[in-house]
């Protein structure tokens, strides 16, 4: 049994309750984070024990936050509730289109949103949620009433993925650029028809703001109307995360860590409970 589980058994086993299953689960993830850290950055060397102390902490984080009394995110009777609930999960760009590549080392935005995304979705599923994703590889999507215009296509399939779905939360993760290489953080844009999507981007701002851009430069951010298909196309609670901005070095540097990334997923997963708690979906 490794670290961080015997962490999770212990905790459960001291408080004398069983402990829900995504506590379990969430640990495990962020086990599997760093499995996944070692394994991208190629290390054979013995782990060192200041990267298994903050792990440690990380996970004691989630485990004592799962076990608090009240949490609107954590109650254990809240995955009956989330079991009835989906969520579409769009990871931006894919195949042919590989949006915009990293300054410095070149890294394709869609590789580094689908690697978020597939993180994203092990929270959400772990959490009792059906889990929709738009794509689960590096392709673009057809669709058959359109045969001239690749992207229109890809476009339009991910809008009807998103509404024969029915979610109660949309979610589209991509990476950003600036023409000024300074600018740095994750934002988060939605339609400007659509109420929910504000009041959905507006907490998941203000949770990005707290969690995720001390990180990234440390600049907060108001969420923002676009004008993107996704977000018009339906009338589902929809938000488009901008993660960083792959035109600056080091918020590039950022995205390419498993590690950011898990904190990253989690923010996100976070920020979607939070509006949930506040659409008069209760997991209290």
């Amino acid at each position: 049994m490794g670290f961080l589980s015997s962490l999770s058994t212990e905790l459960s086993t001291n408080k004398g309750q069983i402990v829900d299953n995504f506590v379990d689960k969430g640990v495990f993830l962020y086990q599997n984070a760093y499995i996944r850290k070692r394994n991208d950055m190629q290390i054979v060397e013995p782990v060192g024990k200041k990267k298994i102390y903050k792990f440690l902490l990380i996970a004691a984080a989630i485990a004592i936050a799962f076990l608090a009394i009240g949490s609107p995110l954590i109650a254990s009777a809240a995955t009956s509730d989330r079991e009835r609930m989906t969520v579409v999960l769009d990871a931006g760009h894919g195949g042919e289109d590989a949006g915009v590549r990293g300054v410095r080392t070149g890294v394709k935005e869609s590789e580094l949103n689908l690697k978020v995304v597939l993180l994203l979705g092990e929270y959400f599923e772990a959490g009792g949620f059906k889990v929709i994703y738009t794509r689960k590889n590096d392709t673009m999507l057809r669709h058959p009433n359109v045969k001239d215009n690749k992207k229109r296509a890809d476009l339009f399939r991910r809008g009807d993925i998103i509404n024969a779905a029915k979610p109660v939360a949309v979610i589209s993760i991509h990476m950003n650029k600036y023409s000024s290489a300074a600018r740095r953080g994750a934002q988060v844009f939605f339609g400007a028809k659509s109420a929910e999507g504000r009041r959905f981007a507006e907490i998941l701002q203000q949770r990005l703001n707290e969690d995720v851009n001390p990180s990234l430069g440390g600049r907060t951010y108001s969420a923002l109307t676009a004008e993107k298909y996704l977000l018009e196309c339906t009338p589902y609670p929809a938000v488009i995360a901008e993660c960083g901005f792959l035109s600056n070095p080091l918020d590039e540097q950022c995205l390419l860590d498993p590690e950011f990334r898990a904190e990253l997923a989690y923010a996100v997963y976070q920020g979607t409970l939070l509006y949930l708690n506040t659409s008069g979906t209760s997991f209290m």
